[in-house]
């Protein structure tokens, strides 16, 4: 039977096609199913990666669970369809793939620092912590897969994923490739979490990807802020011990406060038995009500439960990990990995995990990160040394609500020492638009020789020269520059390479540097950008901020690339570059900012400034100039002091108005902002939160939201306000070119809205009212001037309104994401209606009376 004959035989009716695809909806509209019908033929057609993930989002939004397949015989597609429709209950074992992402992909690639600062724009920087980076994932057949992005609310999680459109793209990777990503998002629908997917050309447009992150994600209130880090437990091991020795091993650890253990015997003598034993008497003792059992295989899982009831007939074992009327659950590792997010961390007492060698650090790192069991052991048979390290890393870790400064003042991360190297550099007249530093004010203020020299001359001076007083030196430490582009970092590689002191400059297509920085033959990286796409290197002790920013994003993932511990690293050193702002009051991050310190020594732990200096910090204290006094320094956090405001353009989209319009208002003084921040040759306004309410009632506005958006839309339209006839065409040829994300090239516009009116000044003698520029043949022919004139009429209306919105950046015009979402087929159809009645009306009583036919509207 063909797919579409098994989905019709379901209940499911074919509602709609996109592309190569058909869509399908139960008769309750609650399940969406995709079938991607014709990719891997002859005569394959082409679109855009972000059009298809565009429409599966909204989609995905749309219904309460969406699944995509791929409509061909293949036995393992059909088996994938079958396991996803509850066909079959196949139980597979666990396979682990790759390796841990946790630990190899440490930095963001490109599009996802693009998305993560976008992110942090439209909800704030609290609210980053509600990312969960490189989530692992086990998928319907047991293979451990990993989610760029898990979002967790209040409500639900969403996996986000950020694809390159030549690795993701249906049309360009192979179809065995495009399976498995089918089969990783249907497997995460399954258990009830949504898949978002963007590429960078979909996140391109700040605003129509910021519309649809709250469209997606919801609202702030919704999002889950508080941090987590990890924490270890203290661990005793038992090696190479007989039963009874290796069950008094555990109770005096147990005696000593220890709750984590590690069981070595060798296969065949009696591991099972010694932690049904220890099981037991826990129970017997009320210290054990609940346990659970991970086996890596499922023939294990069945024999290990017939073994608790040899031992106990009374106790009650289940293989389901929320039965609750279960003393004893058994089951393996792959089951485990895709349930156990839905249970409280105390929800067992006692955890085993049999056979530990053979579960992969990374398939059991989440799940014992988040139970906290009152015993938690570990058994083994192999007798490689070196696994004691990794079982280590895997039964020592646990989950816990933590920030950054936490972990530092509770060792799990090294200190950080700060040094803030002062330049005479003028910043006052940088720009900065909104959320960033203008990058070419950046080129002509910060690239400087001069401040360049001030940099190296500080690395020079405190981490490679010796100290009369102890004969040491801090010149093996090696850090990493971060500079404002290519051009920065090759000048300060140069730099230093003359002062004695290796360095190379890194870049996405120079990357020769970091094998030999990682080796340790190189001091210094000079790097343009975050250092990405798994780059890993916890000798870094040197960072140095020579690129300023107002992206908390960005510090902090920079700040990251020496917060890791490594054997002999004492304290990682920050060194921000601190220019000159003039009367400006916004300034870029620093490490003080960051954690809003306002005191300030040398080289000092930045959380512990008072202590004594010890180890290398003695050192830096002989090399330092002048008395490393704390001083108060004076600082803008802009969180602190804006946090809580909105910015012109955020109330204009508060209030469904045009920036403009709110500026005006500013400037004519009819609305008086709250706070302003001056900023070189600009000022910045803001307005408290509940002011929106207060300036609506003074402007008389309606009160609008994104859940009034298609409603307000046809209240604009009734209007019918038509000084000339503007409107009507655009709209009707923005209905004609816009995909199925809702977006219009705005060339191919241009072109059709030159040609409707070009027809009419041919046949007619003119295409407008008299007074209009359109008939006039040099403007109709210049395409620059009628793009001009195409965004500050007709497109302009809709834009002031929040329907539409132009994306510079991609030449396109676009109807607004929540709008685009509630217009339903029917809509289109009344909204083309009404624009060729009005149409007829309008030029029959300006042009030609009579004359106008619903013919003459083809073309658009």
């Amino acid at each position: 039977m063909s797919l579409s004959k098994l989905l019709e035989s379901k209940g499911f009716q074919l509602i709609n096609s996109q592309y190569t695809s058909l869509l399908y909806t139960d008769a309750e509209q609650e399940t969406g199913i995709i079938l991607d019908t014709h990719l891997y033929g002859e005569n394959k057609p082409s679109y855009p990666y972000h059009e298809y993930t565009g429409w599966q989002n909204m989609l995905m939004h749309k219904f309460a669970r969406l699944y995509r397949f791929i409509d061909d015989e293949d036995p393992e597609n059909r088996r994938h369809v079958a396991l996803i429709l509850d066909e079959i209950d196949d139980e597979y074992d666990f396979r682990q793939f790759g390796t841990d992402r946790q630990i190899n992909e440490i930095d963001p690639t490109r599009p996802e620092y693009n998305f993560e600062s976008l992110f942090e724009q439209v909800y704030g920087s609290q609210y980053l912590h509600a990312l969960e980076r490189e989530h692992q994932y086990v998928d319907l057949v047991g293979k451990s897969r990993y989610v760029d992005y898990l979002l967790k609310t209040t409500n639900a999680k969403i996996a986000i994923e950020l694809n390159g459109e030549a690795f993701h793209h249906p049309l360009v990777i192979s179809r065995k490739k495009y399976q498995s990503q089918l089969l990783k998002q249907n497997s995460l629908m399954k258990d009830g979490i949504k898949v978002y997917r963007w590429s960078n050309a979909g996140m391109s447009d700040e605003k129509k990807f910021a519309d649809q992150m709250r469209l997606y994600f919801g609202q702030k209130g919704t999002l889950c802020e508080k941090p987590s880090a990890n924490q270890f437990r203290d661990i005793s091991f038992s090696l190479f011990k007989h039963q009874q020795a290796a069950l008094e091993d555990i109770q005096n650890g147990r005696a000593k406060g220890k709750s984590t253990f590690l069981l070595v015997l060798p296969t065949g003598t009696g591991k099972t038995e010694v932690f049904i034993a220890d099981y037991s008497e826990q129970r017997r003792l009320g210290n054990a009500k609940r346990a659970l059992v991970i086996v890596p295989f499922k023939d294990l899982r069945e024999q290990t439960k017939e073994r608790f009831l040899e031992r106990d007939h009374s106790l009650i074992t289940s293989s389901d990990i929320s039965d609750l009327k279960a003393d004893v659950i058994v089951q393996t590792t792959q089951a485990i990995q895709r349930h156990f997010s839905s249970l409280s961390s105390d929800h067992f007492d006692y955890i085993v995990v049999d056979e530990a060698h053979h579960a992969p650090a990374q398939g059991l790192k989440r799940v014992l990160e988040h139970f906290n069991p009152k015993t938690l052991l570990g058994c083994t048979a192999t007798d490689k040394r070196l696994d004691q390290k990794d079982l280590a890393e895997i039964f020592g870790r646990y989950q816990l609500n933590m920030t950054l400064e936490e972990a530092i003042k509770q060792k799990l991360l090294p200190p950080i020492r700060a040094f803030r190297l002062e330049s005479n550099i003028d910043f006052s007249q940088v720009r900065f638009n909104g959320k960033e530093f203008v990058k070419s004010d950046l080129n002509r203020s910060v690239i400087l020789p001069s401040r360049d020299q001030l940099i190296v001359d500080v690395i020079s001076k405190y981490f490679d020269q010796v100290d009369s007083d102890t004969g040491q030196s801090l010149s093996a430490l090696q850090g990493v520059i971060f500079c404002v582009d290519v051009k920065h970092a090759k000048r300060l590689a140069v730099l230093l390479n003359e002062h004695m002191i290796s360095a190379e400059a890194v870049s996405a297509t120079s990357r020769e540097g970091l094998k030999k920085y990682k080796e340790g033959k190189l001091r210094f990286l000079c790097a343009c950008d975050l250092l990405n796409e798994g780059w890993d290197a916890p000798n870094t002790s040197i960072v140095v901020m020579a690129r300023p920013t107002m992206s908390k994003v960005l510090y902090m993932q920079q700040l990251g690339r020496g917060t890791r511990n490594h054997p002999g690293k004492e304290a990682l050193y920050a060194i921000d570059v601190v220019d000159s702002y003039g009367s400006a009051a916004l300034q870029p991050w620093s490490l003080h900012s960051i954690f809003n310190l306002s005191d300030y020594r040398p080289f000092a732990d930045v959380f512990n400034p008072n202590e004594a200096p010890v180890g290398e910090e003695i050192i830096l204290d002989h090399l330092y100039e002048h008395e490393r006094n704390l001083r108060p320094i004076k600082l803008f956090n802009f969180e602190e002091e804006f946090g809580d405001f909105i910015n012109d353009e955020q109330l204009a989209r508060e209030l469904f108005v045009s920036t403009g319009t709110v500026k005006n208002w500013v400037k004519n003084q009819s609305v008086l902002p709250d706070k302003q921040l001056p900023f070189g040759n600009k000022t910045l306004n803001y307005y408290k939160q509940d002011r929106v309410d207060e300036i609506r009632n003074e402007k008389n506005l309606k009160l609008r939201s994104e859940t009034t958006r298609r409603d307000d839309f046809f209240e604009f339209l009734e209007q019918r306000d038509y000084t000339f006839s503007f409107k009507i065409i655009f709209l009707l040829l923005m209905l004609k070119h816009a995909d199925k994300t809702g977006e219009v090239s705005l060339p191919m516009l241009r072109d059709d809205y030159q040609a409707f009116y070009k027809s009419l000044l041919a046949k007619y003698g003119k295409a407008e009212k008299s007074n209009s520029p359109l008939n006039n043949p040099e403007f109709l022919n210049d395409k620059k001037l009628l793009t001009k004139s195409i965004l500050q009429n007709p497109f302009e209306k809709f834009e002031r309104k929040s329907f539409m919105y132009h994306a510079k950046d991609l030449d396109k015009l676009a109807f607004d994401a929540f709008l685009w979402e509630k217009l339903e087929i029917g809509d289109v159809e009344l909204i083309r209606e009404q624009m060729i009645e009005d149409g007829r009306s309008y030029f029959d009583k300006h042009i030609e009376a009579g004359a106008f036919r619903t013919e003459v509207f083809e073309s658009v």
